[in-house]
Order: C-alpha cells, then sequence, then structure tokens
C-alpha cells in the first residue's frame, strides 16, 4: 500500500548492475532498506535524492518485511551544505552511523528522526560538528546499556566543585573524592561540564555552542575512550574523523615555522 513517509538516507550500495539498495531512516517507519530498480542509472530522476544525507518526503511502499520501494519524492529538504562541507559532512555520518548501530531495523524512531533533522538544522547554523555529535554519543550510552551519572559527584552528589571522570565509578567525580580512583581520566572540567549539560539538555534548547579546540580535544579523549572500553563500536566514520583532527593539528604545529621562514 501506497504511502507518504519523511525520510533522511543513510546510506546506498549498488545492487547488480543497475540497481541500488538504498537504507533510510524514515520518521514514521524507522530504518527500512529500500530497492531502487536503475538507481545507478543517469536517467534516474530520483538520483539527488538518493543521496547520503539527503532528507526528502518521499512516496513508496513501506513493507513489514523485506525491501521497501521508492515511488515519487514529494519535497526536499535543503542538505547541500552537507555535501560540500567535508567536516560536517563526516560528522553528520558519523552520527547516522551511531543511530544505525544503536537501534535495530523496521522499530519506530520517532524521536531519533527528529533529534536527526534538528541537528542538521543547528549545523546549517553553525553549532560545533563535534559538540553535536558529542550530544549524540552522550545521548544513545543508555541505548548501549551504559548509564553514566554526569554532573554531580558520584560519591557526594555536589555539582559545585570541578569534575573529572571516573571509568571505574562510570560517573563523574568532584574534586574533594579524585582520590576515591586514581586512576581517573585527568579530563579538562570544563571538558566534564560541557559533556554533563549536553547530557541533561534538549537538543532544540541548545542555542549556542562555541567550543575551544583544547575543550575539544578533552571531550572527545573521554567519548572516545567509553565507546571504545564500554560500547565496544568504532564507526569507519570516526576513524576519519580522528584522521581529519590529526592532518589539522599537523597543520597548526606547521604554521609557527612556515611564519618563521617568511620572517
Amino acid at each position: 500500500m501506497t504511502e507518504i513517509f519523511d525520510a533522511i538516507v543513510m546510506y546506498q550500495r549498488d545492487h547488480k548492475e543497475k540497481d541500488l539498495m538504498v537504507k533510510m531512516l524514515t520518521r514514521q517507519a524507522g530504518k527500512r532498506m529500500f530497492y531502487v530498480r536503475y538507481g545507478k542509472s543517469k536517467r534516474y530522476q530520483f538520483a539527488a535524492e538518493m543521496q547520503p544525507l539527503s532528507m526528502a518526503t518521499f512516496e513508496g511502499v513501506i513493507n513489514t518485511s523485506g525491501l521497501s520501494f521508492i515511488n515519487d519524492v514529494k519535497e526536499t529538504q535543503p542538505t547541500s551544505f552537507l555535501m560540500t562541507d567535508i567536516v560536517l559532512n563526516a560528522y553528520m555520518t558519523y552520527i547516522i552511523g551511531l543511530i544505525d548501530a544503536a537501534f535495530v531495523d523496521n522499530q519506530p524512531l520517532v524521536k531519533w528522526y527528529d533529534l536527526v533533522a534538528e541537528a542538521m538544522q543547528k549545523l546549517q547554523k553553525g553549532l560545533d560538528p563535534q559538540g553535536i555529535a558529542n550530544y549524540f554519543e552522550l545521548q544513545l550510552l543508555p541505548i548501549f546499556g551504559i548509564q553514566p551519572t554526569w554532573g554531580e559527584c558520584v560519591v557526594c552528589g555536589r555539582r559545585d566543585l570541578p569534575l573529572d571522570f571516573s571509568e571505574k565509578l562510570n560517573g563523574t567525580l568532584c574534586q574533594q573524592h579524585w582520590e576515591v580512583d586514581p586512576y581517573r581520566m585527568h579530563i579538562d572540567s570544563r571538558a566534564v561540564r560541557i559533556l554533563s549539560k549536553l547530557a541533561e539538555i534538549d537538543l532544540h534548547l541548545l542555542g549556542s555552542l562555541d567550543l575551544q579546540d583544547k575543550t575539544k580535544q578533552e571531550m572527545a579523549r573521554l567519548m572516545d575512550k567509553l565507546y571504545d572500553d564500554q560500547v565496544g563500536i568504532h564507526l569507519r566514520a570516526k576513524s576519519f574523523i580522528q584522521q581529519l583532527a590529526s592532518w589539522q593539528n599537523r597543520m597548526i604545529t606547521r604554521k609557527p615555522e612556515s611564519n618563521g621562514d617568511k620572517s
């Protein structure tokens, strides 16, 4: 039965000589795999809408099992800014990958679809892409079975002192209790505070997110540790993001040298 639905393209892969398999995050029916006949053909009229991270309102058939099908595209949403910015594209691809890893196919994911759509709007407005990705990492930890305590000391509950993170105690420790875990993460307290706020805030209420490079490095160090050690997933998009960060750091360290050569 044909129906109208909103969807974000997660990824596509070749199928046979001219066809495509396109996985979409639909608002109404969760993650679904669509069979697109002649999707690789230059004449296929919806080729642009089948590209990863495209968002549109579609008409098609969503089957309860097996493959679904696209008949028409009713309305498209602007996501070209993600296609032209390699950093934004990488972080959005990572967020989509996290959603894919966290949930099984064919279950309703209205909340998460709306959050991804909101994230795209935040990125278009210029909010820091790593901070947005960290938000999703934090929100998805409980889905993966990890529920850390954020924003207060796991020992005494204080929120007014510098905090660090303890993997051993699965939460933040205030300065008075740092000695409880000598192997605590030694994360910059500002980074811990920002992550704690991101763990609690509604994404729709996040009006600004301007982060210093050092703070972002510390935030990434903590979240990467949690996902590597406790969640146990490391997506290809995350590896690419880490490579980008490494390249950017090299460029920053080389700038003073090049300036010195010119003077």
